[in-house]
């Protein structure tokens, strides 16, 4: 029963989503005696049924996972039940239908929460819930007709055939979902920058009501991208966070594009300025997130994220892109010349200089992702030529890339909007850190003795000089709230302003500074070994002393017991697994990691040869948290400059 009404209730999205917008057009286009405020109200109403309707397909989803129900297709394919509950749930949106259904909901609530929270004008409203419920009923209609989840099967089966073995981890049941909010909030900026160009309201007040969803959308992309990152490093057992897989990538490419944009964003709220950026950059990170659904989904890429679907669905997405992304860039290209006579002139020296600056950066990196990702594919259909294009061809064009972008960023806290500023004072500011980077290079070199490679070590220099301005410049405006009160129009102001940035810059650094430390001083160690045999690496002894055999809910695994010394003193035992999946007929890693606060100690077991002899692969990873601790301080500083935006809204509204 539940499948059923879970199907009805997607169809009452695709229905509604459908009438919503052309209710709402042909009432304008007619000049029915229907007030603005009426159709506002209209589609509020709307919005909220769209979003039940939603939710009850999507807790029908989830319903049939609970109780096994294998007479659903999606059920069987994807479920087991001896998986724990917790895998059950996160297995209702780890498949391609599932994870469809999600967006849809994603989408509702996104839509709903505008509805009801927005403070935007009745017009404008109207104009933005009737694009997100036209990509509602687009993607309502995709997944009901090309993918539903609840398709049945006669005779039901008596069991299923089981998850990805790969897939039942806490991750799937954070990473995906944190990603999708942060791709589908993607939608709703591209609505608001469609309804100010119709409106021709590209202004500082536009600004200021998109950049919270905005923000929020950045901010969950970011903790997306993070916990898959961290899913990686600790399941597949390779050791690595980042392997630019081609779904890795499409990820990243919206991220880059947000990364633009919310620097246009605060340009364009604060001097009006950088229309043309803003609403070309809101339109590219929807359309680069709807790229990424159909390359998923396409069956064309291979990887372990993506989806084995037919070619006949991808079609069906890539209308999809034709349908929203042009008719956002023919909405665009009309309005181009009005947005072109208002932009304003700025001094190249200034910090709207050093944004647009880093913002030709941040395109050109967005074009090296992109060309590295889907050159491939056109070179294969077209050309009939497979080529592979790895990690080497990212790592050195972005070390290259990220060395001026990271100095722009860093020369950006001294310069002013709108004023030239004397470049030559910021060199000298700067000096005595070149002596502490020095210094710090050679005590790093010493302790690992590893040499690294003089590009990374400029990166790095950077990536601390950027971090050592964001810690002071946090640290100014706390000295600075002290001496006044925290709800004085200034020190709001600049823990408004300041403080969220900041943070946001000092976790980006971070990342930069996990990345390359993990890169140029970590170790890896493959070796052949016995149990009671030891071996060396860096300054740890790693003693294999037995193997354990281990029964799960729905796996059996070999677990290798490791005795670690570091400095002849004990430091940790690990004990990393080789599990068996009998249901699905496959083999796991589970990495076994120490982390310490210099870096993580990394253990993976393989298989077993004739001799005896298990296959052990060790790395040592630097200061490896400091890429998610990062990620989490982006995350903290966009979220924060939301709250702060909405308690200081709050405080001055109930001033009298």
């Amino acid at each position: 029963m539940a499948p059923t009404f879970g199907f009805a209730f997607l169809l009452m999205v695709f229905s509604v989503g459908v009438f919503l917008p052309c209710f709402n057009f042909f009432s304008l286009k007619r000049k029915l005696p229907i007030k603005i405020q009426e159709l506002k109200n209209i589609s509020v109403a709307l919005s909220s049924i769209l979003l039940i309707c939603a939710l009850l397909s999507q807790f029908s989803l989830i319903y049939s996972f609970v109780i096994s129900d294998y007479s659903v297709s999606n059920v069987y394919q994807n479920s087991h039940q001896l998986k724990p509950l917790i895998y059950k749930i996160s297995g209702s949106w780890g498949n391609h239908e599932g994870s469809m259904l999600l967006l849809i909901t994603i989408l509702a609530l996104y839509t709903f929460a505008f509805a009801i929270l927005s403070k935007t004008d009745d017009k404008e409203k109207t104009i933005i819930i009737s694009s997100q419920s036209l990509i509602i009923s687009s993607f309502a209609a995709f997944t009901a007709f090309s993918s539903n989840p609840f398709a049945r099967i006669f005779p039901a089966p008596k069991n299923g055939l089981g998850l990805n073995p790969i897939l039942q981890d806490i991750g799937l049941a954070l990473h995906p979902p944190m990603l999708y909010t942060g791709y589908i909030g993607f939608s709703l900026v591209f609505s608001f920058v469609i309804a100010g160009l119709i409106t021709t309201k590209i202004d500082k007040n536009f600004a200021a009501r998109m950049k919270n969803w905005l923000a929020f959308s950045y901010a969950f992309l970011t903790l997306g991208i993070g916990l898959g990152s961290w899913w990686a490093y600790r399941e597949l057992g390779w050791g690595g966070y980042w392997f630019w897989d081609p779904v890795e990538n499409i990820s990243l490419m919206p991220w880059i594009a947000a990364t633009a944009l919310i620097h246009c964003l605060k340009t364009l709220e604060k001097k009006e300025t950088f229309k043309i950026w803003t609403s070309f950059l809101a339109i590219l990170s929807f359309i680069l997130c709807l790229l990424g659904i159909f390359l998923v989904r396409s069956g064309i890429l291979t990887s372990v994220h993506s989806f084995a679907i037919d070619a006949q669905r991808g079609f069906f997405v890539i209308a999809l892109i034709t349908l929203i992304g042009g008719l956002g860039m023919l909405i665009f290209c009309n309005q181009f010349p009005k947005l072109k006579s208002e932009e304003l002139k700025f001094a190249a020296s200034s910090k709207i200089g050093a944004i647009l600056l880093n913002n030709y950066f941040l395109i050109l990196s967005l074009f090296i992702v992109v060309l590295g990702t889907l050159y491939p594919l056109f070179s294969q259909s077209i050309f009939n030529q497979f080529i592979s294009i790895g990690p080497n061809y990212y790592n050195k064009l972005f070390s290259i890339l990220i060395i001026p972008f990271l100095l722009f960023l860093a020369i950006s806290y001294h310069l002013h909007y709108q004023q030239k500023t004397n470049l030559s004072k910021i060199v000298n500011k700067i000096n005595f850190i070149i002596l502490f980077f020095a210094t710090a290079t050679t005590c790093l070199t010493f302790n690992y003795n590893k040499s690294a490679h003089l590009l990374h070590l400029i990166i790095l220099f950077l990536a601390i000089l950027v971090s050592f301005f964001s810690i002071f410049f946090l640290s100014k405006i706390f000295l600075g709230i002290k001496k006044t009160s925290l709800l004085s129009k200034i020190s709001t102001k600049e823990f408004l302003n300041n403080i969220p940035i900041s943070m946001a810059h000092l976790g980006f650094s971070l990342v930069i500074i996990g990345i390359i430390l993990t890169s140029s001083f970590g170790l890896t160690k493959e070796v052949n070994i016995k149990e009671n045999e030891s071996v060396k690496i860096s300054n740890y002894e790693i003693k294999f002393v037995k193997i354990d055999y281990i029964k799960g809910s729905n796996f059996i695994a070999r677990e290798g017991n490791f005795e670690i010394t570091k400095n002849n003193k004990f430091y940790a035992t690990l004990k990393p697994q080789l599990r068996y999946y009998p249901i699905s007929d496959q083999t796991t890693n589970e990495a076994s990691i120490k982390n310490g606060f210099f870096g993580d100690l990394y253990l993976a077991l393989g298989q077993k040869d004739e001799s005896n002899f298990y296959a052990l692969r060790i790395y040592t990873k630097p200061f490896i948290y400091l890429i998610w601790l990062g990620c989490l301080m982006i995350f903290g500083g966009v979220v924060s400059s939301i709250i702060f935006r909405i308690i200081f809204r709050f405080t001055n509204s109930s001033k009298p």
